[in-house]
């Protein structure tokens, strides 16, 4: 049993509270994937009262005052990050991991272009890949949300307008003209059409698909995959780590380490008190947020 005390907001409760979602709880639910906290009470003997940890709690749930879950849930908050940080960290860090390592082998030294990479997932992407030793260019639409990137590590900026008109020369002067190894993709839309155009042609680029925040599903002509040479990689987190759960051990051993290290930190935007949660889910719609936007409880506040 926690006691929670930040709970952070991502883009598929956005869905999932509107029934949107492909997975629908029964009503009433609780929001929230993942969170921080105290423990309270334990039967595990890797857990003890008073010990600050983060968690996951599947699709829902996590966003209420107190938690109760299986021990294999929870993991040992880093002294480097706050709550809030802890909070805002397994799903993108985790996601990250697997679609970086995993499905993209990315390699250091190469070209690494982020999309969508303002947001908590991108600026996850743009640490790891920076830890990994990779070149980051991060894209994202407005200089505010660059200037944070660039805090983060990206070596380069890309910023793109409703036209995008620019995007592929703005990547290719930045690489030379060689263009991107990997690219994780997670805008969708038309975003991901101009992609396409960035992969490097050496015969070994991949595409990660990520998701579709901006709301467009794409389709992808498969010549332009055989013209190329490029793969296209879908990464699936979740349902990975289902079928290979000897993954996850890797996976989490690596990211503590990182997170020890302080190459890993989630950026947060935006806390805010149980009675202004309506607020937070606001922001994160509206897509104002910048990094992770969170909700605290039992008297939480920002230690950023």
């Amino acid at each position: 049993r926690v006691s929670v005390r930040s709970a952070s907001i991502n883009f598929p409760e956005l869905l999932l509270m509107q029934g949107k979602y492909q997975y629908k709880p029964s009503l009433p639910f609780t929001l929230c994937s993942e969170g921080a906290g105290v423990v309270t009470e334990s039967k595990s003997a890797s857990l003890s009262p008073g010990d600050r940890v983060f968690f996951t709690s599947g699709s829902h749930g996590a966003g209420g005052e107190e938690y109760v879950g299986p021990a294999e849930s929870f993991q040992r908050l880093p002294g480097t990050l706050s709550f809030s940080q802890g909070a805002g960290f397994m799903m993108g860090y985790t996601t990250a991991y697997h679609g970086l390592v995993h499905r993209g082998a990315l390699k250091a030294g190469e070209w690494l272009l982020v999309t969508g990479a303002a947001g908590g997932m991108g600026l996850a992407a743009i640490q790891l890949g920076k830890a990994l030793g990779a070149r980051v260019i991060a894209a994202a639409s407005s200089d505010e949300k660059l200037a944070v990137c660039k805090q983060h590590g990206a070596d380069a900026v890309v910023k793109y307008g409703e036209d995008l008109l620019n995007f592929k020369s703005q990547v290719s002067e930045i690489t030379n003209g060689e263009f991107c190894d990997v690219i994780y993709e997670i805008v969708g839309g038309d975003v991901f059409d101009q992609c396409v155009r960035c992969v490097a042609s050496k015969g070994y680029a991949r595409l990660l698909v990520i998701g579709f925040a901006g709301g467009r599903i794409p389709s992808l002509p498969a010549n332009m995959s055989l013209i190329k040479g490029f793969s296209l990689v879908g990464v699936r987190m979740g349902a990975q780590m289902m079928i290979q759960p000897d993954l996850r051990a890797e996976m989490s051993r690596e990211l503590m380490r990182l997170a020890a290290d302080g190459k890993l930190k989630p950026h947060v935007s935006g806390e805010y008190p149980m009675n202004r949660a309506r607020e937070a889910f606001s922001q994160v719609a509206e897509r104002k947020a910048i990094g992770k936007v969170c909700i605290t409880f039992n008297g939480a506040g920002s230690k950023l």
